[in-house]
């Protein structure tokens, strides 16, 4: 049977009702099935769930529809969030996206400026149907690319949000975290409507601008000196200080404090808390406050020059796990063990820690307990009235692993 004789048979079949339907759909045109998917929900968070329909649309113009009904409950004053974002949100294509606000544009909705975005000309015609739900957190990089423990807290504040009526939404871009980055922030509050700002790896200037902003605000980390603004963090003041004395209990003399340079809220709290953790006991000496650039050569690179003093440090204590694992591995390709050369404490805490020989000495805390004291916060800012700072710090549970132990000075004494 040639082509075309199949042909005509599969449509006799088909007009008869007799072909299966995972056949008909493979004659279907992929052009076709996009034409017909059905309308998105308009629903506040803009999720594109599909649903049986009698008439069919093209995507871009679902899209524009669903834009247009968020744009008449006024969740956007000035200024549309940028094609990235949108498609993120929506689980489009950026091509999609684009067709969507040309149909906006040919209805005099919206003024696009390759510069500056998407402008809404008629916001006068928006109103709110409801008062805002959502809680934006803000971040360096997408949420999939920030560290497991971020990743963690942040999924259960979700759920914890959810359950309370409210939705979490996450903004992300390092335009936003630059030494000038007012008027990006500018028109990404514009843009972005929310009931309250979460600032995570914040710095002192997105700290400033927030400050001067009045919105309601919550930093999930450490505020820098002189910045008011509330605040969730561990207390890492207590932490560094109660590592400094592990340290000098075990017979450690010579301590060094390894911080990342970008300079967070709680790296100042750290090193006070170290240093007062090591003038407790006569005798010891000074510490040694590390922050190399960021990467594992440079925190090689540190490691080598600290070694070569004439009184190089015994115990490390790190900031972060990343620069625990560096360190680990770059003293095992040294022939350095750890604890009987060095001794190593790990500040933070990720869940591939518990996976390294020798297990490490670190401080823990469940990402939920963290999100629940960032929930709390959440609520005691939107309650108030003021404006006013409040802290907000928890000390985690010390691991003694076996990378902690006695250095060679005080096992000679002991013999």
């Amino acid at each position: 049977m040639n082509v075309k004789v199949a042909a005509n048979d599969a449509s006799r079949r088909l007009k008869r009702g007799a072909m299966p339907k995972n056949n008909v759909d493979l004659m279907v045109s992929r052009r076709d099935r996009l034409r017909q998917v059905p309308n998105f929900p308009r629903s506040a968070n803009l999720a594109p769930a599909l649903s049986m329909s009698s008439s069919y649309q093209s995507i871009s113009a679902q899209v524009a529809g669903t834009l247009r009904t968020e744009l008449r409950k006024g969740n956007w004053r000035t200024q549309l969030p940028g094609e990235r974002s949108l498609a993120e949100r929506l689980g489009v294509s950026r091509k999609t996206i684009r067709k969507a606000l040309a149909l906006l544009r040919a209805d005099g909705i919206i003024r696009t400026d390759r510069s500056r975005g998407s402008a809404i000309m008629r916001p006068s015609a928006a109103r709110r149907s409801g008062p805002i739900r959502t809680v934006a957190l803000l971040l360096p990089e997408p949420l999939e690319g920030a560290r497991p423990f971020t990743v963690l807290w942040v999924n259960h504040l979700m759920a914890m949000l959810h359950e309370a009526g409210m939705q979490l939404e996450t903004v992300s871009g390092w335009k936003y975290f630059g030494a000038r980055a007012g008027r990006s922030l500018r028109r990404l509050v514009d843009s972005h409507p929310a009931r309250c700002w979460l600032l995570a790896r914040s710095h002192r200037e997105m700290q400033r601008w927030f400050e001067q902003s009045d919105l309601p605000c919550l930093v999930a980390g450490s505020t820098h000196a002189g910045i008011e603004l509330p605040s969730v963090d561990i207390d890492h003041r207590a932490l560094c200080r109660h590592a400094a004395t592990a340290f000098l209990r075990q017979g450690h003399r010579r301590l060094a404090l390894f911080l990342e340079k970008a300079g967070h809220g709680g790296d100042e709290d750290s090193e006070l808390g170290f240093r007062e953790g090591i003038a407790s006991l006569e005798g010891a000496e000074p510490p040694l406050i590390c922050r190399p650039a960021k990467g594992p050569l440079a925190i090689a690179n540190e490691l080598r020059r600290l070694r070569s003093l004439a009184s190089p440090p015994t115990g490390y204590l790190l900031s972060n796990s990343f620069s625990y694992l560096t360190v680990l591995s770059h003293l095992a390709q040294e022939g350095r063990r750890v604890p009987k050369d060095v001794s190593l404490i790990s500040r933070d805490e990720e869940p591939f820690l518990s996976h390294l020989l020798p297990a490490p000495t670190r401080y823990t805390i469940p990402p939920a307990k963290f999100a629940t004291s960032i929930h709390q916060a959440i609520k005691r800012v939107l309650g108030r009235n003021d404006p006013r700072r409040f802290d907000v710090r928890i000390m985690p549970d010390f691991v003694h692993g076996a990378s902690l132990g006695r250095p060679h000075s005080a096992l000679a004494a002991a013999t």
